[in-house]
This record gives C-alpha cells, sequence and structure tokens, in this order.
C-alpha cells in the first residue's frame, strides 16, 4: 500500500514538473484586473513586507494562508513561490488520496483513472493552475482531502480534524460550509437514527472552531472598505439573482459540470443490475467518523453523495466559475464517482477512460491570457454560448446511450457469467 502511495507521488511530481517546463504561466502585468490572483498577490506582498498595508478585498482577505506560506518560500518571486507551494499541495494531495482509495479498496484500474484525471485533465490539479498558479484553490484541495482522511478512513482523530477545520478555512471559507454539512450529517445520524453522538459533538467543534478562525481572520485582516455586502450569503442571494434575471445561464451549467468530472459522471447512473459492494466482503479497516459508527460502503457512499450535493450547489450560486468550483470539491466529488465506479463491471473503467479522452484536451497547453486575452473565451467554460456548448452535450448523450448499449449488450452475451464474477471480486 505505501509502495503505491510513494509512486503516485512520484508521478505526480513528474507530471507537474513537466509541465512546469512548457506551460506558459500569465502575464498578470498584463492581465485583467479581475482575475483572483491580482487579489492573492496583494496578499503576498503584504506577507512579504513589500507593502505596508493589507490591501485584499473581500472576500480574499481571509484567505491568509496560501499567500503566508508562499511569502516565506525562498524564491522571492511571487510566481515561483506560488508554483513550488502548489507542487508541494498536488504531491501531498495525490499521496493522500491515494491512500483513501486504497483504503476504500478500489481497484488498481480505478486509481489509476482517478489519477489520471486529477494529473492531465486541463481542469485539474497541474493543468489549471499552473498557468494562473496565484491562487488559494490548489492548497484547498489539501485540507479537504485531509478532513476526508480523517473524517472517513481514520477513526479517534478529532484533535486533527479541529486543528483541519482551522487551517481548511484559513485556506479558503468554503471549508466552513463543508464542515457545516459534515455536522448536518452527523446530527440527523445521531439524533434521527440513534447513532452514536460522539462523531456529531466532534464535527460541532470543528465548526465552531472553522467559525473562531475566519471571524480572527476578519478581525485582524479585514478589507480595505467595509461594506454590508461584504457577505457570503449575499454572495448566493446576488448570484442567484443573475440567474433569475438572465435564467438562460442555467443551460450553461450541465455542461460546465460535464467538463468538472467527464465521463465519470457514468458511474452515478442508475445501473442496479451490477452493482456490487465490495465492502461486503472486505470491509473498510476502520469505521467512517463523521458519520456515524460501522463498515459498510454503502453509508460511505451516502455520506459522499451527500457532499457531492453540496459542491453542486456551491458550483452554481458560489460564483460564475462553475466548473472550476465544482472541481474544488473534488476530493470528495471523485472519491464518490470511484466509489461508484467499482462497484460496476472493470470494462466500465475502461469505458469511462476512453470516453474522457475526447475531453481532456492533451494536445495543448492554455496560453498566456495576459499576452493573449482573446483566448479566454476558448478556455472558459462559462462563457460559451449555448450554440458553442450543444456539441458537447451531444456528446454526452451518445457517451450515455453507448454506456446502456453496452451494459445491455454484455449482460445478453456475458449474463450469468458477469454476475458471477462480481460476486467473486
Amino acid at each position: 500500500m505505501k509502495k503505491n502511495v510513494g509512486i503516485a507521488m512520484g508521478l505526480s511530481a513528474m507530471v507537474y514538473l513537466t509541465y512546469a517546463m512548457v506551460q506558459p504561466t500569465y502575464s498578470y502585468e498584463l492581465l485583467d484586473r479581475r482575475f483572483d490572483a491580482h487579489k492573492y498577490a496583494e496578499s503576498y506582498r503584504y506577507f512579504r513586507g513589500l507593502t505596508p498595508e493589507y490591501l485584499s478585498s473581500f472576500p480574499f482577505n481571509t484567505r491568509i494562508l496560501s499567500p503566508w506560506l508562499a511569502a516565506h518560500f525562498p524564491f522571492h518571486d511571487l510566481k515561483m513561490d506560488f508554483v513550488g507551494l502548489n507542487g508541494l499541495f498536488v504531491v501531498l494531495t495525490v499521496g493522500l488520496l491515494t491512500l483513501i482509495w486504497q483504503r476504500l479498496h478500489l481497484r488498481l484500474s480505478v486509481i489509476g483513472l482517478g489519477l489520471f484525471w486529477l494529473l492531465f485533465h486541463w481542469k485539474g490539479l497541474v493543468r489549471m493552475y499552473l498557468p494562473d498558479p496565484v491562487t488559494a484553490d490548489v492548497g484547498s484541495y489539501f485540507w479537504l482531502t485531509l478532513l476526508l482522511f480523517f473524517g472517513v478512513v481514520e477513526n479517534k482523530k478529532w484533535l486533527f480534524i479541529v486543528l483541519v477545520a482551522a487551517l481548511g478555512t484559513l485556506q479558503k471559507e468554503s471549508f466552513i460550509a463543508v464542515i457545516g454539512c459534515i455536522a448536518l450529517w452527523n446530527g440527523v445520524n445521531s439524533f434521527v437514527f440513534n447513532q452514536s453522538k460522539r462523531p456529531f459533538f466532534i464535527a460541532l467543534l470543528a465548526l465552531l472552531v472553522a467559525l473562531l478562525a475566519h471571524s480572527i481572520a476578519s478581525h485582524f485582516f479585514p478589507p480595505p472598505t467595509s461594506d454590508w455586502r461584504n457577505n457570503s450569503l449575499v454572495t448566493l442571494l446576488r448570484v442567484a439573482k443573475r440567474y433569475l434575471v438572465e435564467p438562460e445561464l442555467l443551460a450553461r451549467i450541465p455542461i460546465s459540470w460535464l467538463l468538472a468530472f467527464g465521463t465519470l459522471w457514468l458511474s452515478a447512473s442508475p445501473n442496479k443490475r451490477f452493482i456490487s459492494l465490495p465492502w461486503k466482503e472486505k470491509s473498510v479497516q476502520n469505521s467512517p467518523l463523521l458519520q456515524g459508527e460501522g463498515d459498510s460502503g454503502g453509508e460511505v457512499s451516502a455520506y459522499l453523495q451527500f457532499q457531492v450535493v453540496l459542491w453542486l450547489f456551491l458550483s452554481v450560486f458560489g460564483g460564475g466559475d462553475t466548473s472550476r468550483i465544482l472541481f474544488n470539491g473534488m476530493p470528495f466529488v471523485l472519491t464518490f464517482l470511484l466509489v461508484r465506479l467499482n462497484q460496476q463491471p472493470t470494462w466500465v473503467t475502461g469505458y469511462v477512460f476512453l470516453m474522457s479522452l475526447p475531453l481532456m484536451r492533451l494536445y495543448e497547453v492554455e496560453p498566456d491570457l495576459g499576452r493573449f486575452p482573446s483566448e479566454t473565451h476558448r478556455w472558459c467554460v462559462e462563457c460559451w454560448t449555448v450554440s458553442e456548448s450543444w456539441g458537447y452535450a451531444v456528446y454526452a448523450l451518445a457517451v450515455l446511450a453507448g454506456y446502456y448499449y453496452l451494459l445491455r449488450h454484455f449482460n445478453v452475451i456475458g449474463g450469468r457469467k458477469t454476475q458471477d464474477i462480481q460476486a467473486r471480486r
């Protein structure tokens, strides 16, 4: 198990360094001032001692962890410091996810598909953030993965969960929503289904610590201007109003979801015929702490599904960048999809892999959008019109139709044999 984790971390480091050599980064001095990187750059310069005042605006003012860490890297260059910090987060995230997926007894082919998606998809950890390295997103993947590890795989680690809640919130305030949903999930399990109340109280403590960390950060690092609209709830309402005013934007959402996780969504499609539960034969080694007692893989899947719903909601109402925000929930969303994929026949993994290739943009790298701003439209899924998106919708429907055709075809040819293979796995 440890060997596979080491291989995954080594592979991620090689991929990251390779793309770092061929992938151009944005010329920030030429880049539109509305890009988030300019806000993080202001925080970085403050922590480096280059500016006397903290000028980062809401909601970036409380996202202090990555700029602070990057300011302590030895390169003394904005881009290089963030590239180095992000590389460290990528390697740690990939290693930890590999460990989690192994603990959940996913097949090696399924784990390999997950790693391929992370490292080579143009919305993934490497290719999305090397062009635009000045960000807080990459670090948030690590803290969410760490929360997933202590919450689903390990138990009796309440102190670590509380610590991760504080650090994750200083990375990005959306961490509070994740902790809040975990507390809600455990509260329902504890008081409605009469399961152990310990996980609920741990999650509640973590939520309180996260809120405290956010309040302290807001106090010591306030935005330059005070405004009642500097509130996450107001942000959600503002985005909801935009959909009411421009309902045609709703048509873009499914395409954004498709581009975030491609044909991996097939694993979430209804398929009762071939669903199997490998945990029934080989249960998870430690009970999932943040969702009650027991080793049932079904419970783990239900917990992850709850998180998927949260990230689908955040992707729609958390801002206009639907694909990126949904991918921010990758530790939970991708793990859920891989768990579901692992419950299906092995050939489905190969089908998902092959059908994902046309969505990967493996043949090109993102250009420097500072020097070539006209290319921004091609790399912004949410900027596409309906006429530009319909081809992806047709492709998705064709892939879905092919999946159900092959499912029926394999059932006719394999019949009882396929069922027996699943039972013996």
